[in-house]
């Protein structure tokens, strides 16, 4: 997949290239967990491109980008919200219902000590998921 990364591409056209859009996101994911790649999108176009997402798939295997949220979480942020939060977020099933924390996640974010890291996973995360 990291050949097929060429700065111009996104997350999703990344993803499309794949053999299974699940294979595809896990290795996506595992790249920019590896430090491989990074964002490049600004958070709005993230959002937008997420918001024209097709819909999730019902066997879709969201447990790395839940493990990935969870992890970089509780490293941003020890407070009792973000424990609050990271039990909901291991509740969710779908990439819809990790999707619904992200308001929540935002403003948790906001009391990260290194604001420019917590910048850089949200914008992780929504190319993982887009």
């Amino acid at each position: 997949m990291l050949i097929m990364i060429d700065g111009h591409r996104t997350g999703s056209q990344v993803v499309a290239l794949s053999a299974s859009v699940t294979e595809g996101k896990r290795h996506l994911a595992a790249l920019l967990n590896g430090g491989f790649i990074q964002a490049q999108s600004a958070p709005a176009t993230a959002a937008s491109q997420r918001a024209t997402a097709s819909p999730t798939l019902p066997d879709e295997d969201i447990s790395l980008a839940k493990s990935y949220v969870v992890h970089s979480l509780h490293e941003l942020v020890a407070s009792a919200d973000a424990r609050a939060l990271s039990e909901e977020i291991a509740k969710a099933v779908t990439a819809d219902e990790l999707r619904q924390h992200f308001g929540r996640l935002r403003v948790v974010l906001g009391a990260a000590a290194d604001q420019k890291k917590a910048k850089l996973f949200l914008e992780k995360i929504a190319l993982v998921l887009d």
